[in-house]
């Protein structure tokens, strides 16, 4: 058995770090290719020029064009080759982080990874999702190493949309359940995929990563996420960027994913029906896994108090589609199911039926838990909480 832990090769978090980004980037060269939104090269061009002497020598910019195609990557990696870059730097959310990896990759040049939003775990990964012109998946491209700097700014992140970082929390609480499923049926992580030998297998390291995130989020976020509201950063909001960015980020990695991330796929196949965000389908998609796996009570219980207080949705209304039809729903649980998905994790076979039956169940639960219900029992009455206290 062949065990890899992967992170990157160094993680830096702090306000207003970015005014220092050059001294964490010094030694890749000179001259950097700066990949990002045209949106945020206006906000932040001035930031991000602060640490370097020469920063019309020193800084290229390409602004990203919206969607991770080939024909994306390969035009950014034109550019870097015309301006002769050191060091490609990749700044802003998901989609963006992944181009620069790519061209990084496809470059085999250094790579900075610079977040303004944790709405996923995505920074600190050696892959890139890859989607066709009209915005569909096509595949996913892992590379050789891990970006070599992350740069997450505090105060950055706590200037975003507030629905972002609860998004981020979302694909963060599915890190340790998934985690836990691969590592006890022996699953492969995403490492060492594409060798003889197969996928690696997690570490004690990894899965302890992942149980702290859990941890951090469960007495954390709801503290985060309100001073996200005011726009500060607290010691709480701090722990919450590192558990999104850093844990979640090697928790998902170097144990490996299960049902959850394989019901957000499902979700996508609705094309513009699926308006929500990544890590809003991944939370819902713990719920139906939760309840796939026949967890206790307690855990969900747990979970959907958390989802709960932090704003993360619970039904299907909550992702827009309190309307979805029987058959949006069956393709739903058809992909989610698929061998090719990552449900294929899970110690059973799960079959379209019961994944069908899982999505029914945790919009019923959800729903459920939104007008005050309970899953658990007290000492001195079987009936269930909600019962009680309706009396």
């Amino acid at each position: 058995m062949t065990q890899i832990f992967a992170a990157p090769g160094r993680y830096i978090q702090g306000y207003q770090e970015l005014e220092r980004l050059y001294q964490h980037i010094a030694w890749f060269g000179q001259r950097f290719l700066v990949i990002t939104t045209q949106g945020r090269l206006d906000s932040l061009r001035q930031t991000l020029a602060l640490s370097f002497d020469n920063p019309e020598l020193n800084l290229r910019y390409a602004v990203f064009e919206g969607e991770v195609t080939r024909a994306e990557v390969q035009r950014l990696f034109l550019l870097q080759q015309d301006q002769g870059c050191d060091g490609v730097i990749g700044v802003g959310g998901g989609k963006v982080l992944d181009a620069a990896k790519a061209v990084a990759a496809r470059a085999r040049l250094p790579l900075c990874i610079v977040p303004t939003v944790v709405s996923n775990d995505a920074p600190t990964s050696a892959l890139s999702v890859f989607y066709h012109a009209d915005g569909s998946y096509e595949d996913v491209l892992f590379h050789a190493r891990s970006p070599d700097v992350v740069v997450v700014d505090t105060q950055v992140i706590a200037q975003a949309p507030v629905r972002l970082l609860v998004a981020g929390i979302g694909d963060a609480l599915a890190t340790y359940y998934e985690a836990r499923t691969c590592v006890q049926g022996y699953r492969d992580n995403f490492l060492g995929l594409g060798s003889a030998q197969g996928g690696g297998k997690a570490t004690l390291t990894s899965m302890a990563i992942a149980e702290l995130c859990h941890r951090v989020l469960r007495e954390d976020a709801v503290q985060a996420v309100r001073a996200c509201e005011q726009n500060v950063v607290t010691k709480a909001l701090n722990r919450v960027i590192e558990a999104n960015a850093l844990m979640s980020g090697i928790g998902f990695e170097s144990n490996g994913v299960a049902t959850a991330h394989a019901v957000y796929s499902g979700f996508s196949e609705l094309g513009e029906r699926a308006s929500a965000y990544h890590g809003e389908y991944v939370a819902f998609g713990t719920l139906v896994m939760l309840l796939l796996e026949g967890a206790p009570a307690a855990e969900l219980d747990d979970l959907l108090h958390l989802c709960l207080a932090v704003g993360l949705p619970v039904c299907l209304a909550d992702l827009a589609l309190g309307d979805i039809s029987a058959e949006e729903l069956h393709r739903v649980a058809e992909v989610a199911a698929s061998p090719q998905q990552t449900s294929r994790v899970e110690p059973f076979e799960v079959t379209i039926r019961e994944m069908l039956a899982a999505l029914r169940a945790a919009n019923d639960l959800g729903e459920f838990y939104k007008k005050g219900g309970s899953v658990l029992v007290t000492s001195d009455d079987q009936r269930p909480a909600s019962a009680i206290s309706k009396g």
